[in-house]
């Protein structure tokens, strides 16, 4: 078979929705990237469908314990600078005031400002990150499953509150893709277990049997 990029993607987003890779960790602008580099790798090449899933599924499972190490490693060294920040103002403001002098106004050196700005920024970063896998497991249960990759996509770019109601959020989510899909899919909700069933009849009631002699 021949590799290409929609090849490529379809079957990155269907593997990444399985293992539960988030898009926290395996970004859009990674997935582009991870795409192009696979149609290169095999450009020209016939390869058999299974070996290529194969290759897929390691670099994405390499790429996505990279990702979560790399998080790891930079909370724990933010969370060492914080602690650091927070005793050089102690010392600082042991210095500023004192029983026997009036208090003193005191600005803190730029780079320490930029710094402490840059943590905030980080942590804000994390909490946001942590609220859309908290929406989009919401708004999931919401959405037929098989579209899951699809809905992921779908809010990639959409804004996060952290202010405001996780639910809330999730809802309004489903009812603007709901409002995208209706015309060419229908409903999006997950199917009843009665549904299921039938639909599976349906499937099997067209199959023609075939007498083995």
């Amino acid at each position: 078979m021949e590799v290409t990029k929609e090849q490529v993607l379809e079957s990155m987003n269907t593997y990444c929705t399985e293992r539960k890779y988030g898009s926290e960790s395996l970004t859009d602008g990674f997935k582009e990237k991870f795409s192009n580099f696979i149609v290169k790798k095999y450009e020209g090449k016939d390869v058999e469908e299974e070996d290529f899933k194969a290759d897929l599924h390691f670099n994405l499972d390499t790429a996505f314990s990279a990702s979560v190490d790399l998080k790891t490693s930079l909370t724990a060294q933010f969370a060492t600078k914080e602690n650091e920040y927070k005793n050089q103002i102690t010392e600082l403001n042991k210095k500023i005031v004192t029983p026997k002098q009036p208090p003193q106004q005191f600005e803190l050196p730029e780079d320490v400002k930029n710094q402490l700005a840059e943590l905030e920024k980080f942590k804000t970063e994390q909490s946001k990150q942590s609220k859309r896998k908290e929406i989009l497991e919401m708004a999931k249960q919401n959405i037929q499953q098989s579209l899951h990759g699809s809905f992921e996509n779908f809010v990639a770019d959409s804004e996060v509150l952290l202010d405001k109601d996780s639910k809330e959020q999730a809802d309004a989510l489903v009812a603007k893709y709901q409002k995208v899909m209706q015309p060419t899919y229908g409903s999006i909700k997950p199917l009843a277990p009665r549904q299921v069933q039938k639909r599976d009849e349906e499937i099997l009631g067209g199959i023609k049997e075939v007498k083995v002699c």
